[in-house]
C-alpha cells in the first residue's frame, strides 16, 4: 500500500511541468495599420460587398433644379387633380352620385356617402388610402 503510495506521488510529481505562457501580442490585419499588405485586395473586396449605400452621384440628382418642360407637366397634371377632386366634390355635395367611382391615371378612385359622411378611397395599385370625412353643408 505504501509502496503503491509512493509511486502515485511520484508520479504526480514528474507529470506537473513548468506552466508557460507569453504575453498577447497585437497583431493588425488592416495593411493601412501595419498589418500583411496582401490582405489589402481581401479587405477591399470584403468592404465593397457590405457597402449598401448609394452611389454619390445619385446625390446630385436630388438637388438639381427641375427644367420648364418638368415644371409645365407637373402644372397640368395638378390641375387635372384639381378638377378630378372638382368633380368628386360635386357630386357628393350635390348628391347626384351619392356611389361612384373614377380612374384618375391609373389611381381609382371611389366613393361611398352613407348619411352625412362619405368615405373616399385612393388605390393607385401599390397602396390604397382611404379617407372619411363629413359632408359639407351648402348654405
Amino acid at each position: 500500500m505504501i509502496k503503491h503510495f509512493v509511486v502515485m506521488t511520484a508520479a504526480c510529481l514528474f507529470s506537473v511541468s513548468a506552466a508557460s505562457g507569453s504575453e498577447l501580442v497585437y497583431r493588425p490585419i488592416n495593411p493601412s495599420f501595419g498589418g500583411n499588405p496582401l490582405n489589402s485586395g481581401h479587405l477591399l473586396q470584403l468592404a465593397e460587398i457590405q457597402n449598401q449605400h448609394l452611389d454619390s452621384n445619385a446625390f446630385g440628382d436630388l438637388f438639381e433644379e427641375p427644367t420648364l418642360a418638368d415644371e409645365f407637366a407637373d402644372a397640368i397634371r395638378n390641375g387635372m387633380i384639381t378638377i378630378a377632386a372638382g368633380e368628386l366634390l360635386d357630386a357628393v355635395v350635390q348628391r347626384e352620385n351619392p356611389t361612384g367611382t373614377m380612374d384618375l391615371d391609373g389611381a381609382i378612385v371611389s366613393w361611398v356617402t352613407s348619411g352625412d359622411r362619405v368615405t373616399v378611397t385612393i388605390n393607385d395599385g401599390v397602396s390604397t388610402n382611404t379617407l372619411d370625412l363629413p359632408i359639407p353643408v351648402q348654405n
